[in-house]
């Protein structure tokens, strides 16, 4: 009876969490987190107590918050080849974010290019670095052979080139494509298998490789895979129909 009785007046009392109860605080602020108590099992085995929340599945990981004061200018390094795009572009109008242009020549630097800007992705344009990249290295691209009897091969040597898409297949004469464009050098690898295309700009590398590629695809690739494909980039493969 005695216990009924303390029973309404011990609802009525607020409840207050228990001592072994840690989701009403930051983990951060445990006394087993800050002394590393190990021990333990589940998340708490050798290394303490620690949050079980993970960002792994998320689309997007979070992304700061926007402070839009104060900015920071940031700078980005170039070689010195990439002045030749002038004022014209560095100093043209209608920037979101206005860039900034240093030419830097000195016996510690050598020959530099700064770009700043406060937004990053602007020091980053595609426009600087595909200049750079057409004034040093040029752009290439590869053409993958797959299948049995599938090969390309110069005969005897460039630019006569022929390919042959099966074994029994017709030998295609591609002789007229490695000559269109000069600056546009055509390489086979020794086994057959691989073209690779070496030029200044990517549009006339671009343009000569898709006109190669669909002399080498045949009108059954995605059934049987057999035939080219530009590197990372397979055909889409489809089921055979069944009788």
């Amino acid at each position: 009876m005695n216990f009924l009785r303390r029973l309404p007046q011990a609802l009525a009392r607020p409840a207050t969490p228990s001592a072994g109860f840690s989701t009403m605080r930051d983990i951060s602020e445990l006394p087993s987190t800050k002394k590393k108590v190990v021990g333990r099992f589940g998340v708490e085995w050798f290394l303490g107590r620690r949050p079980t929340e993970i960002n792994a599945r998320d689309v997007e990981l979070p992304k700061p918050s926007f402070d839009p004061k104060p900015y920071k200018l940031q700078y980005r390094r170039y070689p010195g080849v990439a002045s030749g795009l002038g004022a014209e572009y560095f100093y043209r109008e209608g920037q979101r974010s206005p860039l900034s242009y240093f030419h830097m020549r000195s016996p510690a630097s050598g020959d530099t290019v700064m770009v700043g800007a406060t937004d990053p992705r602007a020091t980053e344009a595609r426009t600087i670095d595909n200049y750079v990249k057409e004034k040093t290295r040029g752009f290439a691209v590869q053409i993958v052979l797959e299948g049995r009897g599938v090969k390309a091969y110069f005969e005897p040597k460039f630019p006569n080139m022929k390919v042959r898409l099966g074994v029994g297949a017709k030998v295609k004469d591609l002789t007229e494509y490695c000559k269109r464009d000069p600056d546009v050098k055509v390489h086979v690898s020794g086994k057959g298998d691989v073209v690779v295309l070496h030029g200044p700009n990517k549009a006339r590398v671009g343009t000569l490789a898709y006109r190669l590629l669909k002399q080498m695809q045949p009108r059954l690739l995605p059934y049987t895979g057999k035939g080219a494909h530009f590197a990372f980039h397979p055909a889409k493969r489809k089921a055979m129909r069944k009788k």
